[in-house]
């Protein structure tokens, strides 16, 4: 069967394509999107893997899985950091890929919101409005763990709302000299009140979004409005007075799936980061120096009273190692999980001498990635 196999590669912009032929006919196919995410105040180089398909025709023959291992040599080749996915579950584990990213949701009753007062100008977005929109989410996000950094010459705009093929209606808040002080990416749509996105400059917007909610809400016979944010948005936050539900949706296999591509590089690129966490401590646990050991390579973390280093390998004098699979190691750098509950398992081993330093400088967090940024 291989010698009616071909493969189709092709570049467009900052993605490529892949497409296995069997026989002269498509089969299957993909896409590996160039993407940029933050950890902490770490951007790491991130392959996004989209528009997974294989024609009926062609299920169960092993295509998908030659397609996936073929970009992940890729990613390996091209010097990407870690990749990323939304999938099915029971699938995409057999490449690497763990859980990394949480779904989380606000509900709010529309009646609670009544008493909210509007006091700035709602206008829906436009390309004035653009860079302003943009300044506001990164200054949001500039510490969102795997948020994606969206770059002026190319971000244009919100693609969709919460879902892969739902429109969105995106507004704008104006201060009365004009400048944008807020916005809200909407679900275009009449069936629901949701909103994929939320971006300030100030909270003193707030009251005006929740008032602009309330009545889209009740102007479309919804009682209640769901808000795709991390618990810890400072809208989240503000809605409390409101009363609200925060829910948070953890997977045992598939949605927001991660791999780590290069551990070294990975590491060194989060070098300033770990610093920061570490100066920023007090009080701090003994500085150490120790190993991490993984199936994709190791590297020593080195902690002195003044400085965090990384190098690669593991050097002489270690205090201790942790030991782990690099995917288990992605969802402790994203904040998934913590070390203290990933070494309850025993394929993970972390040195005792070595674990309250780990604690400090792998903490957990509220990683993700927004609607807008799927790929």
């Amino acid at each position: 069967m291989s010698g009616d196999i071909t493969l189709e590669q092709r570049t467009e912009g900052l993605s490529r394509f892949f497409q296995l032929h069997y026989q002269g006919k498509p089969g299957s196919r993909l896409w590996v999107h160039e993407v940029e995410i933050r950890l902490g105040e770490a951007i790491l180089r991130m392959g996004g893997i989209g528009g997974v398909e294989t024609e009926e025709a062609f299920r169960r023959r092993g295509f998908a899985r030659r397609l996936l291992e073929t970009a992940c040599a890729y990613m390996r080749a091209e010097g990407f950091d870690v990749a990323g996915l939304f999938g099915i579950p029971d699938f995409y584990e057999r490449w690497g890929f763990v859980p990394a990213l949480p779904e989380y949701r606000v509900t709010v009753s529309r009646r609670s919101l009544e008493g909210a007062v509007a006091s700035f100008q709602v206008t829906d977005f436009a390309p004035q409005h653009r860079l302003e929109v943009l300044e506001i989410y990164t200054e949001n996000n500039r510490h969102r763990f795997c948020s994606v950094v969206r770059r002026p010459e190319r971000w244009d705009g919100f693609p969709m709302g919460a879902g892969w093929f739902v429109k969105a209606d995106v507004k704008v808040f104006l201060a009365e000299n004009g400048k944008v002080v807020g916005y809200l990416s909407l679900d275009d749509v009449t069936d629901r009140t949701t909103v994929a996105e939320v971006g300030y400059a100030t909270p003193a917007v707030f009251e005006s979004m929740a008032a602009f909610l309330c009545q889209r809400a009740k102007a479309l016979g919804h009682d209640h409005i769901t808000l795709h944010l991390p618990p810890d948005h400072l809208f989240a936050l503000y809605l409390r007075r409101y009363g609200c539900v925060a829910q948070q949706e953890f997977f045992r296999s598939g949605e927001g799936m991660m791999r780590m591509i290069n551990l070294e590089q990975t590491m060194q690129k989060l070098q300033g980061e770990l610093a920061r966490r570490w100066q920023a401590a007090s009080p701090r646990p003994q500085a150490k120096s120790f190993a991490i050991v993984t199936d994709i390579g190791t590297v020593t973390v080195a902690v002195t009273d003044e400085q965090v280093t990384v190098v690669p390998g593991k050097t002489k004098g270690v205090a201790g190692c942790v030991e782990l699979s690099q995917g288990k190691m992605m969802q402790l750098l994203t904040g998934y999980q913590t070390i203290d509950v990933l070494g309850a398992s025993s394929e993970v081993r972390c040195d005792e001498q070595v674990l309250p330093l780990v604690r400090l400088l792998f903490p957990p967090a509220y990683p993700y990635i927004w609607w807008a940024d799927r790929f």
